[in-house]
């Protein structure tokens, strides 16, 4: 062969991957034993520091690993980084256990402008909301393909683990403790204002997550703080297995205020599966409840979901006065116990504002609502349209004469179930019941959860709980048969909508 074809040949494939071919590296860093002199692609040439890791100009494919068990100070920022479906950028530990990032006052990661990025294993702490502390945890700005699994955050003003703006995001396995304004917080306010209203943020997912003890930050005095898990300008969104707990006792103000599990301005979102219980307000602020679907929501379900021993109501459905429509949400098969501690007193709560745009076509049916501060459902005053209520159990357990509070026009209730413990155990005659011709007057003899049951309880096993079920087979196949239902009660029995479903959450 002539040699200078045999050249060509040769040249020609490694012209290709020069100029074609995506750079793949592995970066380590290990603050123990590595030094920034290193070439740092081997673990035996490790880098030292998080600043010679924000020199470098990464591409599509590459990996930068943090030693596992060791802590790193300081803060990394990452900005356009293109990564791609085949060769995503990944950010992890390596070895035992999570690294974890000290970042004092500052934010411990910030990814902008970046797409196909995988972020996980890894942890952060703040000097702490009260302590200095100015920003997020880990911080996400205009990034899309964004997956974060297994990572800890805590000690910040703001978020624990902030998404702003972007699409195609998938948080799991995260635990957001001890912030100020939220556990984690999905928004699409990417410009300094609110710009939630456009739904511009597509396909969030959020699962297997905890919420807890993130109090209220403290320098927000002109609007909530202190929430668990919050999303907001989303479409198409779930929100599934995860629990938020003894958030919001800190908040700084008066007024409206957090809640444990919540969506507002957002399209087709879907929370289900999910635990919050003892979640709090201020001395004098508004809410502090277990969830909530809040102005502008269109389209969306919450479903299967425990709520107990919060300060508000177990499920809010609101609307403020200068959000969009809100339409066509449903709540279902839910369980709240003695929620309503001191906001709402009941397990289902609304509220629109009187200038806001009129709420219409909720849904709410075959929930369970046990409560003894006051009511089952309450309505403060606004304007709700096709407002319907069907299949629900409420069980009052104290003196309370009202299943339903406050004024309801636009709302209807039929084949629901009522009944006062209280009256029941003192021979005194049922509470009148208002605006349900078909109502059950009886008592269910629902199994009530024991001392320390509830606490033993995780999103993965709620749906295994004794109590709450009913004992009383005259109630089952007495609700009314409503399509479309999800196809299961909150125990995973099915609901085939061929046979009448029972009242309340227990098929």
């Amino acid at each position: 062969m002539n040699t200078g074809k045999l050249f060509l040949l040769l040249l020609i494939p490694i012209l290709f991957c020069f100029y074609g071919c995506e750079r793949k590296n592995t970066y380590y860093i290990d603050p123990a034993n590595g030094s920034d002199d290193n070439s740092g692609t081997r673990i035996s040439s490790a880098w030292k520091t998080l600043e010679k890791a924000a020199l470098q100009n990464y591409q599509a494919g590459d990996q930068v690993l943090l030693k596992g068990g060791q802590e790193f100070s300081g803060s990394l920022v990452f900005d356009s980084i293109k990564g791609s479906s085949e060769k995503p950028f990944v950010i992890s530990s390596f070895g035992d256990g999570k690294a974890t990032i000290l970042s004092g006052d500052s934010a411990a990661i910030t990814f902008k402008n970046s797409r196909f990025i995988v972020f996980k294993n890894l942890s952060c702490k703040g000097s702490g909301r009260l302590n200095g502390n100015k920003t997020n945890g880990f911080d996400f700005i205009s990034n899309t393909n964004l997956t974060i699994d297994s990572v800890e955050a805590s000690g910040y003003l703001f978020s624990g683990i902030r998404i702003n703006g972007g699409s195609d995001i998938r948080i799991t396995h995260a635990y957001a403790h001890d912030n100020g304004f939220c556990g984690i917080h999905v928004t699409s306010d990417r410009r300094g204002k609110d710009d939630s209203k456009d739904k511009s943020i597509h396909n969030v997912y959020i699962g297997y997550s905890v919420a807890e003890n993130n109090p209220g930050c403290p320098v927000i005095t002109d609007n909530h703080s202190g929430n668990g898990i919050l999303i907001g300008g989303v479409t198409n969104g779930l929100i599934e297995y995860c629990e938020a707990m003894k958030n919001g006792w800190d908040m700084p103000r008066k007024g409206n205020g957090p809640v444990g599990i919540w969506a507002y301005q957002s399209d087709s979102v879907t929370i289900q599966h999910c635990y919050a219980h003892h979640n709090a307000t201020s001395p004098e602020g508004h809410d502090g409840g277990g969830f909530d679907f809040d102005g502008g929501m269109t389209n969306s379900v919450m479903q299967y979901n425990l709520s107990v021993f919060n300060e508000g109501p177990g499920y809010g459905i609101f609307q403020y006065a200068d959000a969009k429509e809100w339409h066509n949400n449903v709540v279902r098969y839910n369980i709240s116990y003695h929620d309503g501690i001191k906001n709402g007193q009941c397990g289902i709560l609304m509220w629109c504002d009187p200038v806001a745009i009129p709420m219409k076509d909720f849904h709410a049916y075959n929930n369970t609502i046990v409560n003894k501060f006051g009511y089952g459902v309450n309505f403060l005053p606004g304007h709700y349209e096709n407002f319907v209520f069907e299949n629900n159990l409420f069980l009052l357990t104290e003196k309370s004469m009202e299943f339903t509070g406050g004024e309801f026009t636009g709302a209807s209730f039929s084949n629901n179930l009522y009944w006062n413990t209280y009256h029941a155990l003192n021979e005194i005659l049922q509470p009148k019941v208002r605006l349900d011709s078909t109502a059950f007057i009886v008592d269910p003899q629902l199994v009530l959860p024991e001392s320390g049951d509830l606490e033993k309880l995780s999103p993965e096993n709620i749906n295994t709980i004794k109590s709450f079920r009913l004992s009383d087979s005259q109630l089952k196949a007495k609700g009314k048969n409503i399509d479309h239902n999800g196809g299961t009660d909150y125990w995973g029995n099915m609901v085939s909508g061929e046979t009448n479903p029972g009242i309340g959450a227990f098929e």
